[in-house]
């Protein structure tokens, strides 16, 4: 590895992300958004999303069931750029036969960025090519926006 102190030897090379969630002072949010930190975490957001799924395939009213298809993911870092592309992949390729009475184009995917740009912390180049890729599996990706 090297840094601007030179080079030095490692074994183990552990990269910590932090361990709570940012709500950006709304902490009132917690409640409707799960973070992201655990096993427990994923499994939690998980369950929200396929019961959203399965509650929209009983819905009869069209308002609500849109509703329970519109999905927003806050922050475009690595965990939010890859959680709204997977949820694009499951709505639009993976369950797209699994139900009657929607289609995966009834899904609204929307990540929502505070800074001008996906992925802030890397390359414009890359940033834009997470966009392309955010786009071709059906995410609407908004900058600027807190």
């Amino acid at each position: 590895v090297i840094t601007n102190e030179g080079d030095f030897e490692y074994d183990k090379l552990i990269v910590c992300s932090g361990v709570t969630h940012n709500y950006f002072g709304n902490t009132q949010w917690a409640e409707h958004a799960p973070g992201l930190k655990t096993i427990e975490d994923a499994l939690e957001i998980r369950n929200r999303i396929f019961m959203a799924f399965e509650k929209a395939e009983l819905e009869k009213d069209s308002e609500k069931r849109k509703a329970l298809l519109r999905f927003v993911v806050v922050g475009s870092g690595p965990t939010g750029v890859e959680l709204a592309g997977s949820l694009g992949e499951l709505a639009h390729n993976t369950l797209r036969k699994d139900f009657r009475n929607f289609v995966p184009s009834d899904v609204e995917i929307i990540l929502v960025e505070g800074s001008d740009r996906v992925l802030p912390a890397y390359s414009s180049k890359l940033s834009q090519k997470a966009v392309d890729q955010l786009h071709k599996l059906g995410v609407t990706v908004i900058t600027n926006t807190r």
